[in-house]
């Protein structure tokens, strides 16, 4: 059974499920609570409206919608619960991700939705505009990893976001997350490891690394994972160097990277 250790206050809390009976509306409900720490790019809203397959007619309805700020993407999430059979879960992705969204009456919804759970005005023109202009990409939240599930929703083209529930015995809860989830980045760029230095990576082209000058200290999140690196510049190259002992990046002269910095000065490494 997985627990977790609070060091602030001396407390552990034990996974949700391994002490008590959750159903998949609990997890929305939790998801929405703290929508805006897990998606702070995004708005989350309820989506409880039909999609309809092109390819069979089969219908099926999500949960939630991810809608970014900029109002220039949005993503259809569906939460389900692990234990549940995966192809239910295949079933319901595959019609959320060629689905036909009836776009005046989702508009509609979606802006009814907005103001109930942000109290925000948002027009039908901009809702329709959006949904009309940008297919969905389609996200699955569960309450623990399964191996099977990540390999056939990768194979889909779907994100998969692990979403876990803890609880101490006097009924606080925390949350662990990770996997897929969607972030909007301000800038990008490849890097790519050095052929003659180990745990040292070029990075290649412009790049802002915010408040932070030759010599000083980075922290990049890979895989979850939080990693620190040291930034040296020299004969006008760019260079960052892990700082550590088990460096989690396996770096090949094969393989590449994309280094990404999101609107909030946070640094993600993807291997591209």
């Amino acid at each position: 059974m997985a627990r977790i250790l609070t060091t602030t206050e001396g407390r552990w809390y034990d996974e949700l499920k391994a002490v008590a009976y959750y159903t998949e509306t609990e997890i929305e409900k939790w998801i929405q609570q703290h929508a805006e720490s897990l998606f702070p790019h995004h708005y989350v809203i309820p989506f409880k409206k039909d999609v309809t397959s092109r390819r069979n007619a089969a219908t099926k309805r999500p949960d939630l919608a991810l809608i970014r700020h900029d109002f220039a993407a949005w993503v259809v999430v569906e939460v389900e619960l692990e234990r549940h059979d995966l192809n239910h879960v295949l079933n319901q992705t595959r019609v959320f991700l060629d689905g036909d969204y009836n776009l005046p009456e989702i508009a509609r919804y979606a802006q009814e939705q907005f103001a109930k759970s942000h109290n925000m005005s948002v027009t039908f023109g901009q809702l329709r505009k959006l949904f009309n202009s940008h297919p969905p990409s389609v996200l699955v939240i569960a309450d623990k990893h399964a191996e099977d599930w990540q390999e056939e929703l990768e194979r889909l083209g779907v994100e998969f976001c692990i979403f876990e529930i803890y609880k101490n015995i006097s009924g606080r809860h925390v949350y662990r997350v990770f996997g897929d989830y969607p972030a909007v980045y301000a800038e990008e760029a490849h890097c790519r490891p050095h052929p003659s230095f180990p745990n040292l990576v070029e990075v290649i082209g412009n790049f802002t690394f915010t408040k932070v000058g030759q010599g000083g200290q980075v922290d990049v999140i890979y895989d979850e994972v939080l990693t620190r690196w040291t930034l040296l510049e020299e004969n006008g190259r760019r260079y960052l160097r892990f700082v550590g002992v088990s460096n989690p990046l396996p770096l090949s002269t094969r393989d590449t990277y994309g280094l990404f910095r999101d609107k909030f000065d946070n640094y993600y490494f993807r291997k591209s």
